[in-house]
């Protein structure tokens, strides 16, 4: 039985970079690779999905001072704009990951310093995304910072020191246009959380340091990958009317194909815990997976140094280029957060090198104590191999790569323990219409679907703002026509007597909706046929409680109906009346979203499986 659940067998050519299954090793000669024949064409299939977004590379620039002149001139502002970000978002986020134990906690003094962060090298290249073509360059940014930062820990001062950063800035210029300027817009984005650490002084340092400082670390990088890390982006552009560009694509982009990823088992792990018996101890592991902004973790086995993890090891992720970076870390569990010991982790697994070896033990290292510069172009060349005299043990890693689909047909996986989704709903949530400013600070939208629930971030009130050429009434009919009505802008050119410039700038930016997110959410349905979303909306003033709900769930399955699979419009949330609060409301409200539907499918375009009945 083939993986997708039919009833075949498939014996079929590779292309030479494909590693075949007899070519696996067996491990130090005693534990052989386990045998999935189709695996290598099922990642056949995931290469030719992904061979649409392989970048084609120029040369790497090497002289950067020019642009460390524009850093260094920029640094004073975007000094302080990080301060704000600190005070608002880092210090209460570390509050609440802190175990309660550590009490109050806060930033006593905070100075980056006047050391500016430093682009050691650039990258240029031509890739698409989404279909749209774009000019990308990779920014290699190494920071070592100057910091003044004590934090106060329970009236404790903790000094925070030797701060280091490394990550690659993606500036993605995108889309090219056939007209002047040529360029339609810059995506800034990363494709894997930066490396950060730090070290602590002070004299009470050492008694509580350990914990605070992977509690933050974690913060800050979680933090990082929620503004930036894909599909996180920050989407600038001058486009008015291009009516061929969906600038919400550009904003929220859809990834290429689904890697559904298994961390099958471990061996020779170290023992991090005391053993009664001696110092040959054992370990409770479990493994982090962090790929684009997305983080997992395995359950947690015990007192084992090769633990199998089976149908329990598999879950999915979203890929948009082959060149993302698979992060792999092992940990011992122990007594709470940030306690954990770290015991090994994979280097420079990418994507791309799950297409090539799908099914492989992956050598474990450590971390090194002193951060070294390395380019993750480097990284990515070639494949982590053990290092001599390596003690950290090894893990074995599957990957089965699925297709995305907008239509209907195909070869639909069947589920590999919880991985279990059959599709998935991507949601572009934009606005709201109708709350007052109070209300709308920290309001949250929840999606339930399938028994599970999925919490937005907080939003933020932005205040409505018209065009000196356009009125308030104009502008609501703009949006009534296109957001309840479903009218194209030509339509609402002929209706409204507006020109085309301004029609679509009310359409894309929705200036009533003051209530804002900008957040893509992805929902994984294991029954297309069945499944219904419901939403309701939560504020938090005086405290948190559900003040609106969607009156009927919608049923996906009515999705597949729509152009593209696609729903876009603003639906009406209804109040509950003896909500305390809705008196405050002047208006009915509406969310303003895009949900589009994809299945998954096993590609059959590389291969005809016809032959194999």
């Amino acid at each position: 039985m083939g993986l997708c659940g039919c009833k075949r067998t498939v014996d079929l050519p590779l292309k030479s970079k494909t590693v075949s299954s007899r070519s696996l090793p067996a491990r130090h000669g005693h534990r052989p690779t386990i045998i999935l024949p189709e695996l290598e064409h099922l990642n056949e299939a995931g290469r030719m999905i992904l061979q649409r977004t392989m970048a084609k590379r120029g040369d790497k620039g090497k002289e950067m001072s020019w642009l460390n002149f524009m850093v260094a001139k920029m640094w004073p502002h975007i000094h302080e704009a990080l301060k704000l970000v600190v005070a608002k978002d880092l210090e209460p986020k570390i509050k609440d990951a802190l175990p309660s134990v550590f009490g109050t906690v806060s930033f006593k003094t905070f100075s980056l310093g006047e050391r500016h962060p430093e682009i050691k090298e650039i990258g240029v290249a031509h890739g698409k995304q989404n279909q749209y073509d774009g000019l990308e360059l990779d920014l290699k940014i190494i920071w070592n910072c100057n910091a003044d930062i004590v934090v106060d820990v329970q009236g404790i001062e903790i000094g925070i020191e030797n701060v280091h950063i490394d990550g690659t800035l993606k500036l993605q210029f995108r889309p090219l246009l056939p007209h002047l300027p040529s360029i339609g817009g810059v995506q800034i984005t990363m494709m894997s959380p930066p490396n950060i650490s730090w070290s602590f002084r002070g004299i009470f340092a050492a008694l509580q340091a350990d914990v605070v400082s992977r509690v933050m670390r974690q913060v800050v990088s979680d933090q990082i990958s929620e503004l930036l890390v894909v599909p996180n982006l920050i989407f600038l552009h001058w486009l008015d009317s291009e009516a061929d560009v969906d600038l919400e694509v550009l904003q929220f982009p859809h990834p290429e194909c689904v890697v559904r990823l298994c961390i099958s088992e471990a061996c020779d792990l170290l023992g991090s815990d005391w053993n009664y018996f001696g110092f040959n101890g054992t370990s409770d592991p479990y493994v982090s997976v962090h790929l684009g902004s997305h983080h997992w973790y395995t359950p947690q086995k015990s007192r084992t140094r090769n633990p199998k993890w089976g149908d329990a090891g598999y879950h999915d992720f979203f890929v948009y280029t082959p060149s993302q970076f698979v992060k792999v870390d092992v940990y011992d569990s122990d007594i709470g957060p940030g306690t954990d010991d770290h015991l090994g982790f994979v280097e420079g697994l990418t994507v791309q090198w799950l297409l090539e070896k799908p099914r492989w033990w992956w050598p474990l290292k450590s971390r090194s104590k002193t951060p070294e510069y390395k380019s993750e172009a480097t990284m990515s060349a070639s494949a982590p191999l053990a290092a001599k005299g390596n003690n950290n043990g090894e893990v074995l890693i599957e990957a089965h790569f699925f297709e995305l689909r907008d239509t209907e047909g195909g070869c639909i996986p069947q589920p590999m323990g919880k991985a279990d989704a059959v599709a998935y709903a991507f949601i572009d949530l934009r606005s709201l219409r109708g709350l007052q400013p109070k209300q709308a600070d920290g309001a949250t939208i929840t999606f339930r679907l399938e028994g599970q629930s999925y919490k937005s971030h907080p939003a933020t009130y932005k205040a409505t703002s018209y065009g000196s050429a356009l009125t308030p009434g104009a502008q609501r009919l703009v949006e009534h026509l296109h957001n309840t009505k479903g009218r194209s802008i030509d339509e609402i050119m002929k209706i409204s007597g507006l020109t085309k410039e301004q029609v679509t700038s009310v359409v894309h930016a929705r200036p009533s909706f003051t209530t804002k997110w900008h957040q893509p959410i992805s929902l994984p349905i294991k029954d297309l046929d069945k499944a219904q979303l419901e939403i309701c909306l939560g504020i938090r003033r005086p405290n948190y409680k559900v003040l609106a709900n969607l009156k009927m769930p919608l049923k996906l399955q009515e999705i597949r109906n729509c152009d593209k699979w696609q729903l876009d419009k603003a639906l009406p949330l209804e109040v509950d009346p003896k909500m305390e609060g809705t008196s405050l409301l002047q208006e009915n409200l509406e969310l303003s979203l895009r949900i589009t539907l994809r299945s998954l499918c096993i590609s059959a375009d590389t291969f005809d499986y016809s032959a194999s009945f």
